[in-house]
């Protein structure tokens, strides 16, 4: 205990914690994410949008991760964080500010949920956990999992004054306070508190050292990165399919919009205590028997949703879920490839992680809009969430060295 409260206190890397805690919370896998179900019945009301059309959203973000994810984490490799999360913050930012311009064109509305997503790429958690690990070793997990649990706060926090700012204002002025809320809180907090650890002395002129761990190339020849692919993205589709269903399921279900936001916050308080959970666990046991433990009880979460029983408990499950997943992925990848090409061994994981974020809320509104409800949605979500935790499993033990070469 007392080595990982040193870890935090040297050369006080706990700002850089706190930093990326912020730069989580007002990142691009958190706002658009928790928030697009307040925005979901205004925006259907004023233009007479589907569900499947606004969650579409999600799907056009994720085509942008895609084409960009490869580009920041080589530019993280090759420039370093910060300068990257600065510059995908005021991106980020300035897409939010085209949200609240929408004109009712859904071409213009899935257009800007890309161009925001190439922009606000270097927000997400392929910045902050290439960060955190040059700072801490053995509390990585933890560190992680503080980190991460900025997702949490947005859960629990964005809901109800994003609700309240659209109740008094418009659903326009929701979108301008969440883009103020970059601008004036995460990148003050990145530009002051975030520093990457310095490099290594360089070994040839301009060269600095690679850090331990397998290349890009070496890591696509693993089953190691073909289990995390396969699993996570089971895991992510079915989770990121819930979440952003979760405020017009529970209205579907009776709930007023307020019982159904209240939900949501607790959905945050959650995550929270799923982030730092998974983080001390990982410090201390075996990853994939930590993911089987924390990312398979949602199973009955979706069960419970299906048969409009136990809301809460079901979404303390969900919560969970959602909480530890961030944190393992960064963890795993860490640990099976180590540091020496984390940016693009990570970036194409978090491409993966993307597909399957931006895939599940289509698919449950496409199967809403076809069948009346959510249930069917449920029961595939549920057997993904099986299936996935399962397939981590085959990881097999940790790599003991790196190839020297």
């Amino acid at each position: 205990m007392s080595s990982s409260i040193n870890e935090f206190r040297r050369d006080n890397a706990w700002r850089v914690v706190v930093a990326a805690w912020l730069g989580v919370a007002m990142g691009l896998t958190a706002l658009p994410f928790y928030t697009l179900g307040i925005f979901a019945k205004p925006l259907a009301l004023e233009f007479g949008w589907s569900r499947s059309v606004i969650q579409s959203g999600l799907t056009f973000s994720m085509l942008g991760v895609i084409c960009s994810a490869w580009a920041a984490g080589w530019m993280i490799d090759r420039f370093g964080v910060r300068p990257v999360a600065l510059f995908s913050q005021l991106g980020l930012a300035i897409g939010f500010v085209g949200l609240a311009s929408q004109t009712g064109s859904t071409a213009l509305w899935q257009a800007n949920w890309f161009v925001f997503a190439v922009l606000g790429v270097g927000t997400t958690p392929l910045t902050w956990s290439r960060g955190i690990a040059s700072w801490f070793d053995k509390s990585r997990g933890l560190a992680l999992g503080i980190a991460l649990s900025g997702t949490g706060v947005t859960a629990l926090v964005a809901p109800p004054l994003i609700n309240s700012v659209v109740s008094l204002h418009g659903w326009r002025a929701g979108y301008l306070a969440v883009a103020l809320s970059i601008v004036l809180v995460a990148m003050p907090a990145v530009w002051l508190l975030f520093r990457e650890k310095p490099r290594a002395a360089p070994t040839a002129v301009g060269t600095p050292t690679q850090g331990e761990g397998l290349t890009l190339a070496q890591a696509l020849r693993t089953k190691h990165f073909w289990l995390l692919i396969a699993g996570f993205w089971a895991i992510c589709a079915a989770v990121a399919g819930l979440i952003p269903s979760l405020v017009p399921m529970l209205t579907d279900s009776g709930l007023s919009m307020t019982e159904a936001v209240s939900y949501a916050s607790l959905l945050g308080l959650n995550v929270m205590a799923g982030r730092l959970l998974a983080g001390w666990l990982l410090d201390r046991f075996w990853g994939p028997a930590v993911a089987l433990v924390l990312l398979m009880p949602p199973t009955l979460a979706c069960l419970l949703l299906a048969s409009q029983q136990w809301p809460g408990a079901a979404v303390m499950m969900i919560g969970l879920a959602a909480g530890a997943e961030f944190d393992l992925i960064a963890y795993l990848c860490l640990r099976y490839f180590g540091t020496r090409n984390f940016g693009q061994i990570y970036a194409w994981q978090w491409t993966s992680f993307s597909v399957a974020a931006g895939a599940g809320p289509v698919a449950f509104a496409m199967i809403f809009d076809h069948t009346g409800s959510y249930h069917d949605a449920l029961w595939v979500a549920a057997a993904l969430l099986v299936l996935g935790p399962l397939l981590l499993l085959g990881l097999g033990r940790y790599p003991s060295a790196w190839p020297t070469r």
